[in-house]
């Protein structure tokens, strides 16, 4: 179908959003927006469309940057010079939500990323950093969506900060920077989301726990949930970076995991070790980035998304079922154009920890992508996904000039697409910024579990750990139980050419004799001489028993855990399933692409030991976006 009338389809198939839309816009009727900004609306939306007008694109960037700096203020996450949330209204009428306000406190914002909207569609929580802040960090604020309200969420003066000492040290004129107001100021708060309305709970990636990772330089950052009476815990225990979670609407949320664990298996199969380039192992270290969910819960189910052979950078759900992603198709570097994917959801295409060798050739994995080239055959950059109803996806796109190796900043703007990204339509493009993260407001109809308000009761336990090591602390409980479980055969990519299944079968039943759980201890900064004690790595315990996996274990660090046969070696073990070529898949029985949580006082299920790892089968795999009726 030729372009002009793909556009003329798309623009028919948004406009019959019409009287039901009005619910969430009413407040925006009467208002005639800025008329400079008017002047750079496109077309008009189905719905009000929040989204970010800043001087640069890091926004984009999905890990901290490198090269933590042990000097005030410090290395600062994702700032651009000057940002602007604004909002595009379905008049066809512009204006700013946060620019120039003032909030309570008298303070202004001059910086802002990560928008999302509340549940009911009304408000819109935020990043946001203050004019004057010198440590240059994000704080979470919240906007009414007529601009109204503006105010902050954390980093008041009754917030606690950093869970421990950050890697902050010294003023600019070399005093020592006291290790209290360092846990109050050096942390960042990003990603926002509503995950519960009442009690209220929100979902959002912090450097709360300071941690700098193993072998690199980058500032951590994991899920927290702040809950309605202030207090805030961490969801997820990544030495890396985990970001841009979104509440989907069976109550899990997705996020944007990288697996950069450096822990390898030794070269004897014997034991789990940091990776030392001078030394043989029968694995790799990792470096992906995975689409992950989480279910905030007493159970705190977490698994994987969907898992291709390209980054998966801010999943989310489509009105479909599918899943929308930013990544990459080629080198991962700069100069590599950004694009949007959607894949089905559950997909297995790759197992960075535990494949051996090449996998087999499979069949059905096909990604839709965004196009390469725009209507006048210009590289084309395509980025920031979102779902906007009553089917379309919104995305920032950026053409390429002659001679450029990535857009220029004022390139980008805010497009209306179908869910196959297909059939781009420009919305918005304000020549001076790069306009991104579009987000829909609307009403939405989610599935929640019970709230998790209240604090859980947590014993403090003493509990003897591998070489008899005392540990005296709260703990929660690993519940393995499903180590040789089936239940992900039938996910997308488990099919190989030759039409022969699972790829990513589990490990043979009875075939695990014990666990091993290994503490991949985070990073301290409370030394008095050095700037940096990385984290250890050690064995923290040995579970016996045949099948069924449960025990005890401290929670004060991230873990790592694989299954030993009973010849004392990582059990490794081979599929049935043939490609065209004979080919079959190999695995270890290592959950190595990510590290685990287990939360004072909770439980923490498992499948792990099973390459796919996804957590749930096909029939739970139900994540299509949905409007309140």
């Amino acid at each position: 179908m030729p372009l002009r009338r793909r556009l003329i389809v798309l623009a028919g198939s948004v406009a019959v959003a019409t009287g039901a839309f009005s619910l969430y816009w009413f407040v925006l009727q009467g208002d005639s927006g800025d008329p400079r900004l008017n002047g750079f609306v496109h077309a008009r939306p189905p719905v009000a469309i929040v989204f970010a007008s800043r001087t640069d694109a890091s926004s984009f960037q999905a890990a901290a940057p490198d090269g933590e700096e042990f000097v005030y203020p410090g290395q600062r996450l994702w700032a651009a010079r000057e940002g602007r949330l604004r909002v595009l209204t379905p008049r066809g009428t512009v204006r700013e939500l946060t620019w120039g306000k003032t909030l309570p406190d008298g303070s202004t914002l001059i910086d802002v990323m990560s928008p999302s909207i509340t549940i009911d569609g009304q408000h819109v929580l935020f990043a946001g950093r203050k004019g004057g802040d010198d440590p240059g960090h994000f704080r979470l604020f919240e906007v009414d969506l007529d601009g109204s309200g503006l105010r902050q969420i954390t980093g008041g003066p009754d917030d606690e900060g950093a869970f421990s000492v950050p890697p902050m040290r010294f003023r600019s004129d070399g005093s020592t920077i006291p290790d209290d107001e360092r846990r109050r100021i050096d942390y960042d708060d990003v990603d926002p989301v509503e995950i519960r309305a009442e009690p209220r709970e929100i979902l959002f990636a912090s450097s709360r726990t300071p941690d700098l990772g193993r072998d690199h330089a980058r500032r951590s950052t994991t899920l927290w949930i702040l809950h309605a009476d202030g207090r805030k815990a961490p969801a997820t225990a990544n030495r890396n970076n985990d970001r841009w979670p979104f509440l989907m609407a069976d109550g899990y949320a997705a996020f944007s995991l990288w697996s950069r664990n450096r822990e390898v298996i030794t070269a004897d199969e014997r034991d789990v070790r940091p990776f030392d380039p001078a030394l043989a192992s029968a694995s790799p270290p990792t470096d992906a980035w995975l689409g992950a969910f989480v279910r905030i819960s007493s159970s705190g189910h977490f698994g994987m998304l969907i898992k291709p052979n390209v980054p998966v950078w801010r999943p989310r759900p489509l009105f479909d079922g599918r899943i929308a992603f930013m990544t990459r198709f080629g080198p991962a570097d700069a100069a590599s154009p950004l694009c949007v994917a959607v894949a089905e959801s559950g997909l297995i295409a790759s197992a960075p920890s535990s494949a051996i060798g090449s996998l087999p050739r499979q069949k059905g994995v096909p990604l839709d992508r965004s196009p390469d080239l725009d209507a006048e055959g210009r590289p084309l950059w395509t980025a920031t996904p979102s779902p906007c109803p009553p089917n379309a996806m919104l995305v920032s796109a950026a053409s390429l000039d002659p001679g450029q190796t990535s857009p220029a900043p004022g390139r980008y703007g805010i497009y209306l697409a179908n869910e196959s990204v297909q059939d781009l339509r420009l919305l918005f493009d304000d020549p001076d910024f790069v306009d991104s993260e579009p987000v829909a407001a609307y009403p939405r109809k989610v599935t929640l579990p019970p709230p998790t308000s209240a604090a859980p009761a947590v014993a403090i336990l003493e509990l003897k750990l591998a070489g008899d090591k005392p540990y005296r602390g709260p703990a929660g409980t690993l519940m393995a139980t499903s180590i040789s479980a089936a239940m992900m055969n039938d996910l997308p990519g488990q099919t190989t050419d030759a039409g022969e299944s699972p790829i990513f079968g589990p490990p043979p039943s009875g075939a695990i004799d014990h666990l091993k759980i290994y503490a991949s201890r985070r990073d301290r900064f409370d030394d008095p001489v050095k700037p940096r004690v990385p984290g250890k790595w050690e064995l923290l315990m040995e579970l016996q028993s045949k099948g069924n996996f449960v025990g005890t274990l401290p929670t004060d660090c991230p873990t790592v855990l694989a299954g030993f046969g009973a010849d004392g070696r990582v059990l490794r073990w081979t599929t049935p399933a043939k490609d065209s070529a004979g080919r079959r898949a190999s695995f270890y029985a290592i959950a190595g692409d990510h590290y685990s949580l287990t939360a004072p006082g909770g439980k923490h299920f498992c499948v792990g030991c099973h390459p796919g790892h996804s957590g749930i089968g096909p029939g739970q795999h139900k994540h299509a976006e949905r409007i309140a009726d």
